[in-house]
């Protein structure tokens, strides 16, 4: 009679190795006869002597109406054992639904009546007495239902781990089974391009077969970012750490950028000290990190805008790159949504653009990966400044 019901309800069409049941109150309910107001307190001594486990018994009119409760405790202090049920019995005990969720019913011991913790509290259905439930039996449940709930937890992120090895290996074979092709597309497009067979006597032709081979190293591009996110997100990206030259590696990527920003009216300077030390860095990761924030701050600039890249070692040791644009800026929100992967901002001048929104991201984790962290200050109209901050380790090789 002390043990309740171990089975709960799982929803229907669900299958319980997947989703834990939710425990409710109905399951702490020790369905013990309740007694009259005018029973003698003797009884009720005597019957909860014979069950040590149940901490009280509930006192109840005709209709199954909860007048109160009576515990332990109570009893034990009582001087008269003929006295009525309804002398020894608390008129106010904790009442709680059946299908409360095990923590409203914490929720309502700790917030209306702590004392029921240990004298028990009455279990109702739709409004009438179901059953007596105990602290021990709440503390019981919780228990398994927060070992239910680990091993789902656990469940679900090793499916999540199986699914990102899974993408990462995908996302490998196709990029080299891509690669392949591609290559050889890029290739035939700028033996056209320059002509190296004879002239063409259209010059309509070279400007297409430059078009096949931008379009090439774009795709090339977002297959490598694809790769590198995918590897990102499990753990799995590494670093070929070498002494980078800062100087030269910044210089070489806003030199690679300046035709696109020419094309688009934008500007491109830099502004990098001749004495910048090396940096224990990944040299290609380095490349990446800083076309896509000058590429980004490209796109987002209007004509006649300036885009600039700064270098300087901070007063703390640290090395700052920084890409400064005088472009749209982004709100707080726009640049939450920014971070995330394929996340796209939603600007008539991003629009004009090709992008994946793969590139922030990217970046971050990227700098992340070396220890460091990108600080970026931007607001709406004022320009975006994104800085790649490498800590003091690294810094001079």
């Amino acid at each position: 009679m002390l043990d309740p019901d171990p089975t709960s309800p799982v929803p229907s069409g669900t299958p319980e190795t997947e989703v834990a049941p939710v425990l409710v109150a109905a399951l702490l309910a020790v369905r013990e006869p309740p007694v009259g107001p005018d029973a003698p307190c003797r009884t009720l001594r005597d019957r909860l002597a014979a069950q040590p486990g149940l901490p009280a018994l509930a006192v109840t009119a005709g209709d199954g109406r909860v007048l109160g409760l009576v515990d332990r405790l109570a009893l034990a202090g009582l001087a008269d054992p003929e006295a009525p049920a309804r002398t020894a019995m608390d008129p106010a005990p904790l009442l709680v639904e059946a299908d409360f969720p095990l923590c409203e019913v914490a929720r309502r011991i700790m917030r209306d009546k702590p004392g029921a913790l240990s004298s028990g509290f009455v279990v109702l259905e739709n409004g009438r007495y179901l059953g007596i439930g105990s602290g021990v039996a709440l503390l019981a449940r919780t228990d398994e239902q927060i070992v239910q709930r680990t091993r789902q937890l656990d469940e679900a992120r090793r499916a999540a781990e199986r699914a990102n090895r899974a993408k990462t290996a995908f996302f490998a074979c196709m990029s080299h089974e891509i690669r392949t092709p591609l290559n050889a597309m890029m290739g035939f497009a700028e033996l056209l391009e320059q002509e190296v067979l004879g002239p063409i006597a259209n010059p309509l032709y070279r400007d297409y077969a430059r078009d096949i081979a931008e379009s090439g190293r774009h795709l090339m591009d977002l297959i490598n970012d694809l790769l590198d996110l995918s590897k990102a997100e499990a753990g799995r990206l590494e670093l070929a750490e070498s002494a980078v030259d800062v100087l030269r590696v910044a210089v070489g990527s806003a030199r690679l950028l300046s035709d696109r920003a020419a094309r688009a009216g934008v500007g491109i300077d830099t502004d990098l000290p001749p004495d910048l030390p090396p940096l224990r860095a990944d040299e290609r990761k380095l490349r990446q990190m800083l076309l896509n924030l000058l590429s980004n701050a490209v796109k987002f600039t209007p004509p006649d805008g300036v885009v600039t890249l700064n270098g300087r070692v901070a007063a703390d040791g640290t090395l700052c790159l920084s890409v400064h644009d005088t472009g749209i800026g982004m709100t707080a929100d726009e640049l939450e949504k920014a971070l995330e992967p394929w996340g796209q901002i939603d600007s008539a001048l991003g629009r004009n653009h090709i992008g994946t929104g793969l590139g922030l991201p990217l970046t971050k984790r990227l700098v992340e990966l070396h220890g460091g962290r990108l600080d970026i200050d931007t607001a709406p109209d004022r320009g975006t400044t994104m800085t790649l901050v490498f800590p003091a380790e690294r810094v001079g090789g």
